[in-house]
């Protein structure tokens, strides 16, 4: 789905509790072992062979590229958001590997807003991401805060 084809979710549309997922997405040895030469060369991302006798006893994508995943996967919701910026991370777990041929769903859920004080026409929205494999092991927990448009706002 194009990113204009969206919904345009704004800061009114986040209600806390809101919950959507997304995926799947399938992870390919090739994309592992690209990602690892190029940004964490690590031999359990770029060698098959001695990840196999590394601790995670095989090829295991590296954490940038997992978080990358969430990107990819939070484009393809049924909705964007009114985004105006990402204001960080509160917390980033990467509790399982993950692994060639893993199937990959994500699931966002809003955990709280807030409207501006100084800006009117905009609020930060606490949200909770998480990542799934086909096992139902997390492999990516992380919480962010977005700044959001409003649908309708009032004059500063």
């Amino acid at each position: 789905m194009q990113n204009a084809d969206r919904r345009l979710f704004f800061f009114e549309d986040y209600t806390p509790g809101f919950e959507t997922t997304g995926g799947p997405y399938h992870v390919r040895e090739e994309e592992i072992i690209e990602f690892g030469e190029r940004f964490d060369p690590q031999p359990f991302h770029t060698d098959s062979v001695a990840a196999a006798e590394s601790h995670f006893g095989g090829l295991v994508a590296p954490g940038c590229l997992t978080f990358s995943i969430r990107s990819a996967l939070a484009s393809q919701l049924e909705f964007r958001p009114a985004l105006i910026a990402g204001l960080g991370v509160e917390k980033l777990d990467l509790p399982h590997p993950v692994r060639p041929g893993d199937a990959l769903i994500l699931r966002m859920r809003v955990l709280s807003r807030r409207r501006s004080e100084s800006k009117r026409d905009r609020g930060v929205v606490d949200v909770e991401y998480e990542i799934e494999n086909q096992n139902q092991e997390v492999v990516l927990s992380m919480s962010a805060k977005l700044l959001v448009a409003l649908r309708e706002s009032t004059p500063d």
